[in-house]
């Protein structure tokens, strides 16, 4: 049996006319994503979210039920993380997020960790990661971080790029044979700003010190990244030496194997 990873939704609550579902909410998976997962021979199932409240509510799959089909979870990414949900006051409208997205990722996230199984968050899953362990986030890099690079293009979209510096001793370090000579994506405005308990650092930018990823270390796998690994995928993003994001897939389902006691594809 393979490996079955659960994918959190990206939830679109007013669709444009143009796609033949007006006022319908949609709940979508970015394919890029799908496709990393099931390029290393695991199968990548979206785990839909019910409105609390739905008239089917009452008679959901209890989210025990989930955590327990599942081997391993990955945090999409997308919208801002609403500040409420880390005890922020909003600074600006545009970046008061999806408090429902929040909510139901925070939930799958905690099912997943209290049941030792491993959690990926990629982008807005790292900052969310770090929001469930008690931390905050800076709501606007270019307006709240002092001396920052650019993280984000708005026009270009995924075609920013910078240097990012693994801690010594880190698990990115581990799997990338060393800490520096790395580059990454950037799509991102907003970042850790107090680390959540219980977390370390595993990736800084290294001109301006912006955290690009944190993990929860001892037993299991909890990391979240800033960038995009999903999107180094194509031999046109290699071409431009972004960082591989083989070994930390790889990595990732190890884990869920080692948790699950499934053996590696092809092994006696």
């Amino acid at each position: 049996m393979p490996l079955r990873i659960g994918i959190t939704a990206r939830l679109l609550h007013d669709p444009p006319p143009g796609l033949g579902l007006p006022q319908k909410r949609l709940q979508f998976l970015e394919s890029s994503m799908a496709h990393w997962i099931m390029g290393h021979g695991a199968i990548a199932l979206m785990v839909p979210f019910i409105d609390e409240s739905a008239h089917v509510a009452p008679h959901r799959v209890p989210l025990s039920d989930i955590v327990n089909l599942l081997d391993g979870l990955v945090l999409q990414g997308g919208v801002d993380i609403c500040p409420e949900m880390y005890g922020g006051q909003l600074a600006n409208p545009a970046w008061a997020g999806d408090p429902i997205r929040d909510r139901y990722e925070l939930a799958l996230l905690r099912g997943f960790i209290e049941a030792g199984k491993p959690v990926l968050g990629v982008c807005r899953g790292a900052q969310l990661l770090n929001v469930a362990h008690g931390g905050t986030l800076v709501q606007d890099i270019p307006s709240q971080w002092p001396g920052a690079v650019p993280h984000q293009d708005t026009e270009h979209y995924d075609r920013l790029a910078h240097d990012v510096v693994f801690e010594p001793g880190s698990g990115l370090a581990r799997w990338y044979g060393g800490a520096t000579g790395h580059r990454v994506n950037s799509i991102h405005h907003q970042c850790v700003d107090r680390l959540g308990e219980g977390l370390v650092v595993e990736a800084r930018s290294p001109v301006d010190g912006v955290v690009e990823a944190i993990r929860r270390p001892g037993p299991g796998f909890v990391l979240g990244v800033q960038w995009h690994p999903e999107f180094h995928l194509t031999p046109q993003e290699r071409a431009r030496g972004l960082l591989d994001s083989g070994p930390m897939m790889q990595a990732f389902l190890d884990a869920a194997r080692e948790r699950s006691g499934r053996p590696r594809p092809g092994a006696a």
